[in-house]
């Protein structure tokens, strides 16, 4: 969830995201989108075990919007002016839970610019709603049993309990992310699935309770381009719980993509 990444973190204008290279002139990019109550350390497990791709993970500004302007797919048109200012052209995104979402409409509103999709727990169909108000907002014991459901072990400790309880108790923090949680709900892409004929990889969790397994087979079933992998004895965030089992299935994908793609990709640099 939160936390500091032990990554190197890198700013440009108003954009702020970790980069770690392949070292490999011919190798792809990939931008990896965290959730709603994620940040730049969620991929730092997945980072240490990805290979042959430049990563480049964003810090999405859910706070940086006014709550009345944000949705997916403003979030969309920022994602479009971050991939503009880094030069970053035909990348594959890679997106958990609202950062799935995030991906699919990018996808859909530009095209061109999307090489391959990888969802891990996406919303954009069905997610679990822990309620439009947060009427317990401030029970730490409560919010903390909401968001132990991430995981199909419990992981969150008192650092990530202590950021998570400065984002719900903040005013003007929580209307942010109250109103992205209702677009999640309200903008379901269900119907425009069939219009990403991007290749897709969904990797989901067994004993996901917040994007069910029967979330990640309609995606299956409903996207024309795409393959569907299980991990076993895991919750909403694979790329966090089994990164090495993710790692090998990221790793597999992008080497199954298909050669004449590669031209596609520059070479990222700072």
């Amino acid at each position: 969830m939160f936390g500091a990444s032990r990554y190197k973190v890198h700013k440009k204008n108003n954009f702020e995201y970790l980069y770690i290279s392949a070292n490999d002139e011919s190798a792809q990019n990939v931008i990896m989108l965290h959730g709603m109550f994620g940040g730049l350390s969620n991929y730092d497990p997945l980072i240490e075990h990805a290979e042959g791709c430049n990563i480049i993970v964003p810090s999405i500004p859910l706070y940086d919007f006014k709550a009345r302007k944000l949705s997916i797919q403003k979030l969309s048109g920022w994602l479009h002016k971050f991939t503009k200012e880094l030069h970053i052209e035909n990348p594959i995104l890679l997106g958990n839970s609202m950062g799935g979402h995030l991906a699919l409409d990018y996808a859909l509103q530009y095209p061109d610019m999307v090489s391959a999709l990888v969802l891990t727990g996406s919303s954009g169909i069905q997610e679990k709603d822990f309620g439009s108000s947060f009427p317990r907002r401030k029970d730490r014991e409560y919010i903390r049993k909401q968001a132990a459901l991430t995981f199909y072990e419990d992981l969150i400790d008192d650092e990530i309990m202590d950021e998570i309880m400065e984002v719900v108790t903040s005013p003007s923090k929580l209307l942010n992310m109250l109103a992205i949680a209702r677009d999640t709900h309200e903008y379901n892409m269900e119907e425009f699935l069939a219009d990403i004929p991007h290749a897709t990889l969904l990797v989901w969790g067994r004993h996901d309770e917040i994007t069910p397994p029967e979330v990640g087979r309609t995606f299956f079933d409903k996207l024309p381009n795409a393959q569907l992998r299980w991990i076993d004895k895991c919750g909403h965030a694979p790329m966090m719980e089994h990164p090495k089992t993710f790692a090998l299935l990221l790793n597999e994908f992008l080497i199954e993509l298909p050669k004449t793609n590669h031209s596609k990709y520059n070479t990222y640099s700072l």
